[in-house]
């Protein structure tokens, strides 16, 4: 077979990512929301996709031992061109917002990367995989008790918000770990994975149902039973292999990065717009204009927009 041609096994991950990248654009332009039940299941649905793009970006830099500067580099060039491109629809920010919380725009998720990645790789310098698990969890407990939970404790204690909860600490790094330890340990068996998710996915229900509608909590960032559904759902995803050509499996993966990147741009584009048909309008530009980008930088003149991706 021809270079292009080499079969990939994986793919499946490679696929998932794009489902995911499309769930994510759901998060932001919310296609039912004016059918409540609808809208609610929805995003139950999209609470995986973030948590997905981490542990994945762990799980492959760990399990291949990458260079952690390469790593790092590439995430910082697209934070800082995707950022320039977003600059006429950005407000003024603080240093301390850009430094810890990110940019706008869906881009808070290149910059808690860079952190989440941060401090997995230099714990990973000194603990075992099971004891970065365990801190992840801890701090993803703190992070929730500060957000999704804070109706419990409020009246006890008040936590304040100066490290946030969608930032590189609460948010990045605890799936970051969960990856680490995913590319450390064997997958846990098809059967119980399967458990596993059906469980975490009951829990997350009743935990959505408690503070979202009983609690009436503010914030719906972090969800502690996505924990282990993440787990289960993408052991279960590592484990079914459906083979696809190397050349496809890498143009899924740069339109994956694209469609998240992009996408903001057409939200403001099309701001008249909104719920289903804003959806389909800003899917379908994004993915236009991500499949052009990929095109052309496959080209001497346009070589340099593979820097977009």
């Amino acid at each position: 077979m021809q270079n292009g041609q080499r079969i990939k096994t994986n793919g499946t991950i490679d696929l998932v990512k794009l489902l995911m990248a499309l769930l994510v654009i759901g998060i932001h332009v919310e296609p039912f929301k004016t059918f409540p039940m609808l809208d609610r299941l929805f995003s139950l649905v999209n609470r995986t996709c973030v948590p997905f793009f981490f542990i994945t970006s762990s799980y492959f830099f760990f399990k291949g031992n990458k260079s952690p500067l390469i790593f790092i580099k590439r995430i910082i060039l697209l934070y800082v061109i995707w950022s320039i491109i977003y600059l006429p629809f950005s407000k003024p920010l603080s240093l301390f917002h850009l430094l810890w919380f990110g940019n706008e725009h869906g881009l808070w998720y290149l910059w808690a990367s860079v952190i989440g990645f941060l401090i997995t790789y230099l714990l990973a310098k000194q603990l075992k995989p099971n004891t970065i698990l365990i801190i992840g969890f801890l701090v993803l407990l703190f992070g929730t008790l500060k957000s999704t939970w804070y109706p419990l404790i409020e009246n006890i204690i008040q936590l304040g918000n100066v490290f946030g909860e969608r930032s590189g600490l609460f948010y990045a790094f605890p799936y970051f770990a969960l990856g680490y330890y995913l590319a450390n340990r064997e997958p846990l068996e098809l059967k119980k994975a399967s458990a596993l998710l059906f469980a975490s996915a009951i829990l997350l229900g009743i935990e959505t149902v408690f503070f979202v509608i009983f609690l009436k909590t503010s914030h719906t960032i972090l969800w502690l039973s996505l924990y282990p559904l993440s787990y289960s759902l993408f052991a279960i995803i590592r484990q079914l292999n459906i083979e696809i050509a190397k050349e496809t499996s890498l143009f899924l993966r740069r339109i994956s990065t694209l469609l998240y990147l992009s996408h903001f741009l057409f939200i403001y584009l099309f701001s008249n717009y909104e719920g289903l048909a804003l959806y389909l309008l800003v899917t379908a530009s994004s993915f236009f204009l991500s499949y052009l980008i990929i095109m052309l930088s496959k080209t001497k003149v346009f070589a340099f927009l593979k820097y977009l991706y």
